[in-house]
């Protein structure tokens, strides 16, 4: 709607008793004023209509997911789901690897005996990715035994290079060979892997052993051919005990187990707290061959020594064969 000042509201006055010239003469500084007034409120009111009107029409926007399209998906690009994939898999295979379980063979000198005699401790390990064998191999190596009374014959810098098995026969390859000994310490040594690898995988029967791919130097042995094991009775420990391991700490009952050897089976077993016997028992294990035998001894809370003995047959001594030490709660 528009006004124009300069001309009259409501036209020529008709017959019907509309306002003639004159009056619309004295009545236009009204008519005037009149109009400056609806002008200014027509205004007014159009100014604060659009100003009020601004925050109602600005509609309330919220944000939702929607399904992405190729310009605004977040799904990785190919080569950032590769290496997303393999860096998941190689932390996933190095953190969930399973312990294995594997023999490792020692050596302990027993008093008055002529050489050492292999003793036999499974441990609990990572697997190595070259193989249960390699991983058997290495710990026999370089881990120290859980029994002080154990070590091994080779140098301590000694590593596995390779292990690969052929017709029941695996060839070690090694960093290093304990070609220093004397003759019955380097056959302890080579029977020591012998056992070892054996132990770790049944299937192979036999051990070629190699430094750095060749035929080792030997003084004493001929080791080009495939070296197995021999006579047990010559060989390992005649005894060693299973249960309680070294250091262990358990309640009483203590279960003791033993693997060995004695006249007519007899083996004795005793128990010393310092230098006092407070216990002692046997078990029956086999005669001219090995076998496991069990019992249990009931003793207070403390710390003990179990020895395990070998009759030889002859006279009354008894040879000690091993020991551990554990404590009762």
């Amino acid at each position: 709607m528009s006004f124009d000042p300069s001309t009259p509201s409501g036209g020529p006055p008709d017959d019907s008793g509309a306002p003639g010239p004159e009056a619309a003469r004295s009545l236009a500084p009204v008519i005037a004023a009149l109009a400056v007034v609806i002008i200014g409120l027509v205004a007014f009111i159009f100014i604060r209509g659009n100003a009020g009107s601004s925050p109602i029409a600005s509609p309330t926007v919220t944000v939702t997911a929607s399904a992405p399209t190729s310009a605004t998906s977040t799904s990785p690009s190919p080569t950032a789901t590769a290496t997303a994939t393999t860096s998941s898999t190689s932390s996933s295979s190095t953190s969930t690897a399973t312990p294995v379980t594997v023999p490792v063979y020692y050596v302990d000198e027993v008093t008055g005996l002529a050489g050492p005699r292999l003793y036999r401790e499974f441990r609990q390990l990572t697997p190595l990715p070259s193989g249960t064998v390699a991983t058997a191999v290495q710990a026999m190596l370089s881990l120290p035994p859980s029994d002080p009374d154990y070590s091994t014959l080779w140098p301590a810098t000694t590593l596995v290079k390779s292990v690969s098995v052929a017709a029941g026969v695996a060839t070690v390859d090694l960093s290093a060979y304990p070609g220093t000994l004397g003759s019955g310490y380097e056959a302890a040594a080579v029977n020591q892997l012998v056992y070892t690898v054996t132990a770790a995988d049944a299937s192979i029967t036999g051990v070629k052993v190699r430094v750095n791919g060749s035929v080792p130097s030997s003084g004493h042995l001929d080791l080009t051919g495939i070296q197995r094991r021999g006579d047990a009775l010559n060989q390992i420990a005649n005894v060693w005990i299973l249960a309680p391991t070294q250091g262990l700490s358990t309640g009483s009952p203590v279960v003791v187990k033993v693997y060995g050897t004695g006249f007519e089976g007899n083996v004795p077993l005793k128990v010393f707290q310092g230098a006092t016997e407070v216990a002692s028992t046997q078990v029956t294990t086999m005669m001219g061959g090995f076998a496991e035998a069990q019992t249990s001894i009931t003793l207070s809370p403390g710390t003990y020594e179990l020895r395990a003995y070998n009759d030889n047959g002859r006279d009354a001594s008894l040879q000690v064969w091993d020991t551990k030490a554990f404590t009762v709660n």
